[in-house]
Order: C-alpha cells, then sequence, then structure tokens
C-alpha cells in the first residue's frame, strides 16, 4: 500500500527545522570555541593578569617603631574585636595611640607603664581633653593579592556610626613633599558626632593609600590601579590618623607633624616596589 503525499508532508518541515537548528548550534559553538581560544591566547600573549598575586611586606606592621622623633607610642598592640576584624578583612593591621613627648612630661608618660588597656585609655582620654595636640591616633592595614572596591574608609565608616561629615578637602601637606609625586596627598575630613546622649564632639580625620609604591587619597584611583591586567601584582595599605582637637587647621598641623615622622618608619614595612618589579615576583614570598 503507497503512501500518500498527504501522510508524508507532515514530517518534512520538522526535519528540515531540525537540520537547521543544529547547524546553526553547531556554528555558533565553533564560533564561541575559536573565542575562547583566541582569548586564552591573548591572554597569554599580553601577559594579562585578572588576579593579583600578593606582595609580601619587608616585614610585619606590628614591628613599627614605637617611637619616631618626639611620638611615643602608649598604647599596646592588641588584636581588635572579631567582628570588627572579619569586617576589616585585612592580610596584617595595627591600631595605635601616640602621645607627643614634646608637650607632655615624661613624669606623665610613665604612668602608662604597666597599665591595663582600659587604664591606658583613661590616661590617654585625659592627655587629649587637656592637649589635644599631644595625641594622634594611627591605623594602617594591609591588603594584597585581590582586586578591592576600598570599602573601608571613613567617609563611609563614620557616617555609617553615627557622625555626619561637615567638612572635607584634599590636603597636600608637607609630609608629602619628600615623596616626589604630586599626586601624594591626604582625604581630610572633619566628623561631627550625632547620636543623641554622646555629645557633639567632633573627630578629624585624614587617610590615604600607598598602592603598588605610590600614594593616592582617592579610592577610585587604588581599584583602577590593582585593575590594571597587564600587573601582575598588586597591594594597597590605607593609612588612617586622627586627632580630637576641635580646632581643623591645628589638628591638621599636628597630623602633619606626626606623619613628618611615622611615614619613614610606615614604608620600612612596606613593599620595594621597584625590587618586586624587577625581580619579576614578590622577593619576601
Amino acid at each position: 500500500m503507497s503512501q500518500t503525499p498527504s501522510s508524508i508532508s507532515p514530517a518534512t518541515p520538522q526535519r528540515a527545522e531540525k537540520r537547521r537548528f543544529d547547524v546553526a548550534f553547531i556554528v555558533v559553538a565553533g564560533i564561541l570555541l575559536l573565542a575562547a581560544i583566541g582569548l586564552n591566547a591573548a591572554v597569554q600573549h599580553l601577559k594579562l593578569t585578572f588576579r593579583k598575586a600578593p606582595v609580601a611586606l619587608q616585614k610585619p606592621l606590628k614591628e613599627i617603631a614605637p617611637q619616631f622623633g618626639p611620638w611615643k607610642q602608649v598604647s599596646v598592640d592588641e588584636r581588635l574585636e572579631p567582628e570588627i576584624e572579619e569586617s576589616l578583612a585585612a592580610v596584617e593591621y595595627i591600631s595605635r595611640d601616640y602621645i607627643d613627648t614634646r608637650r607632655v612630661p615624661a613624669d606623665i608618660l610613665k604612668q602608662f607603664e604597666g597599665k591595663t588597656t582600659r587604664e591606658r585609655h583613661q590616661l590617654i582620654s585625659k592627655i587629649a581633653s587637656t592637649d589635644p595636640q599631644a595625641y594622634v591616633h594611627m591605623m594602617v592595614t594591609y591588603y594584597t593579592g585581590m582586586v578591592d572596591t576600598v570599602a573601608h574608609i571613613p567617609d563611609r565608616c563614620y557616617v555609617a556610626g553615627g557622625f555626619e561629615q561637615i567638612e572635607s578637602e584634599t590636603a597636600r601637606w608637607n609630609c608629602f613633599l619628600p615623596r616626589g609625586d604630586e599626586r601624594a596627598s591626604s582625604r581630610y575630613s572633619t566628623y561631627e558626632d550625632k547620636v543623641p546622649g554622646r555629645g557633639a564632639r567632633r573627630a578629624q580625620v585624614a587617610y590615604f593609600f600607598h598602592v603598588n609604591g605610590r600614594y593616592t587619597s582617592d579610592s577610585l584611583d587604588v581599584r583602577a590601579t590593582l585593575q590594571n591586567l597587564f600587573e601582575k601584582y598588586g597591594y594597597y595599605a590605607k593609612i588612617e590618623v586622627r586627632s580630637d582637637d576641635q580646632n581643623r587647621q591645628r589638628a591638621g598641623e599636628v597630623m602633619d607633624d606626626f606623619l613628618n615622622y611615622a611615614l619613614p618608619e610606615v614604608e620600612k614595612s612596606l613593599p620595594d616596589w621597584q625590587k618586586v618589579r624587577s625581580h619579576g615576583t614578590s622577593p619576601n614570598q
């Protein structure tokens, strides 16, 4: 019994459509495969790096001198609260309180010996309230081996803690002049405590970064530097200082003076970027 044309016609367009789909799928898959091969070859040829290799510090941050010039550390290096430490996500960090020995007598400084952390904080608060120019807090945090959005900056953290930013500027202080880079500067802001019951005290805060061998106060600049696909290694350190002096200009002068002594010591811990690049590897790993 022979088949009529009507009995076979419905299957014919279905088979033709399936063949067209198979051909299109093979063509698209081939294009994607060639693109993947080409991208991989381009990455290897151009030596592009999407994830940065870590760079070791020259020495741990905790080995930064406890005194530089007239500024003497009066706090003890301790771990922060676990939730704060987790939020920082830093490879290393230090958080220290310094007193200017030019303004505070030796017998007062001697009172810090053998004191608990709480007792030290009480002494620091007393000195800072009596002579705010005699006190500076410094925090250094170090990050490497990743591309980061640099989220942990006072612009966000102080506001989240109940402070309001009332003034901010890019400050090119004297401490940056020996660095020989016009981009070297600090972001200097004044924050006022707006939490009821804590008093409308102001915090004068300055921060900046050392990223791949240079200074900058722009967090977006840090991110762009770390996203450079032609650079194999990447790191940045954030240096943050605070004065409790309610006079903004005077506080800036105090922090500039402090950093003039502090930066050479901090730099002894930071990577030697020229060595990292010339060796083609992180020399301390």
